[in-house]
């Protein structure tokens, strides 16, 4: 029987149990050390492995003026998740009509 030492990926402490199994049968392990950040983890996260990648060739497209489902058939992705991309990004545009009206006054009053 081979055995594996498995290591919290936020502390790297060995003081790790058996935490149960994920719906898809994932092992999961929790961290027994108390000052950790991360108390449960997996040792592979399927699936996962492509997703900033994913959201980086989302946001080169759309900035090259790319529509939402030419990224989505392009890059193979399901149109959600362009569509959860864009959403983000428009949080954190900023154009000057979108400014307060006491920003402006501000501005007016120099």
């Amino acid at each position: 029987m081979a055995v594996v030492d498995v290591q919290c990926p936020s502390c790297h402490t060995l003081d790790v149990v058996k935490y149960g199994r994920q719906p898809n049968g994932a092992q999961r392990y929790r961290c027994c050390n108390p000052e950790c950040q991360r108390r449960i983890f997996l040792l592979d996260y399927h699936g996962r492995h492509d997703g900033h990648d994913l959201q980086r060739r989302i946001i080169e497209m759309a900035l090259f003026g790319s529509g939402a489902m030419e990224t989505a058939q392009l890059l193979g992705a399901d149109a959600d998740d362009v569509y959860q991309v864009y959403h983000k990004l428009t949080q954190f545009s900023w154009h000057p009509s979108m400014e307060p009206p006491a920003f402006h006054a501000m501005l007016a009053m120099r």
